[in-house]
């Protein structure tokens, strides 16, 4: 059976030969000029299933490294918190010695000097507590929009009698790793008013007993001493947060280090799976132009018109 190739056939074979070389052109120039060779599966179907496992774990890896940045700012910012009321501690120790002292203890005016010292103490070691250097409360745990401390009570002058906690009772935590956490946002309570060893109660208590006229002599002695040891306390608890705090420190410079090399390298296999191979990607787009421009050769030689088109 004769198969006769007619004119119209013709055309379609060439103007679909033309479309293909034109695709493939449009592929390696996208890739020269993109630096990418595989954006979607049909790209490469062996390769794309494992640069898209690769992107996601990019992506985790990139989370986990934001969230362990966000939880060593928060820990810096506490551990600085932290040793400001430890300096603020051992100055109202100083001046409960100062109090304690025979010389001071029998002058009014020096006494309420201390006092007054003590209450700005307490406005200091307040704002600590409250303290939001990210707009999120430093010691409200899991509560970041709550003012974790409030003045509950005056006494009758109106200063702070008493302080009450109003943060969450649990810690905030971060995920910095596949089932791994952080503490990041510490509870008030255990910080600042840890039973036996209140910051705010000894403060309070300093100051009142500094402005106690009836307390003299041994009595008044053994009253300051007394809250040399309350001071001594609540430094003592606040200074196992701060150890607690810088070793969470010390945990997530490691975990951010280790971080950082699993994404370099999941990065750089992502770079293989889709990146383009200049070399290669630059020999095919010469073949497809040289392709193309043979076909286009062929084409115009094979629909020249002839003396018996233009008799017809």
């Amino acid at each position: 059976m004769n198969v006769r190739v007619t004119g119209q056939t013709q055309t379609n074979n060439a103007i679909a030969y033309m479309r293909a070389r034109g695709a493939d052109l449009a592929k390696y120039q996208d890739q020269v000029s993109s630096g990418l060779r595989v954006t979607r599966p049909s790209d490469d179907p062996a390769a794309f299933p494992a640069l898209s496992r690769a992107k996601a774990a990019s992506q985790r890896l990139a989370a986990y490294s934001q969230n362990v940045d966000d939880s060593t700012a928060v820990l810096n910012a506490s551990v600085s918190t932290l040793q400001d009321v430890n300096d603020l501690l051992v100055k109202a120790r100083q001046l409960a010695q100062q109090g304690a002292d025979a010389s001071t203890g029998s002058d009014p005016t020096a006494n309420e000097s201390l006092a007054v010292e003590v209450d700005g103490l307490i406005a200091r070691a307040l704002g600590d507590a409250n303290a939001r250097p990210d707009g999120k409360a430093l010691y409200a745990g899991t509560a970041i929009g709550t003012t974790p401390f409030r003045v509950a009570t005056t006494d009758a002058q109106g200063r702070p009698a008493t302080i009450a906690y109003d943060g969450s009772a649990d810690r905030a935590r971060a995920l910095t790793g596949p089932a791994q956490t952080a503490d990041t946002r510490y509870t008030g309570g255990e910080v600042f008013q840890k039973p036996g060893a209140d910051v705010f109660q000894a403060l309070i208590a300093l100051r009142d007993d500094l402005r106690n006229a009836a307390l003299v002599g041994p009595a008044r002695s053994q009253a300051l001493n007394q809250r040399l040891g309350d001071l001594d306390a609540a430094r003592n608890a606040v200074g196992e947060v701060t150890a607690e705090q810088s070793s969470n420190l010390a945990t997530l410079e490691s975990i951010s280090s280790l971080t950082g090399e699993v994404k370099l390298t999941t990065d750089e296999r992502i770079g293989q799976l889709e990146g383009t191979d200049y070399a290669e990607a630059v020999v095919k787009l010469k073949e497809q132009e040289a392709a193309l421009q043979a076909i286009y050769a062929t084409t115009a030689k094979l629909f020249q018109p002839g003396l018996l088109d233009f008799i017809r």
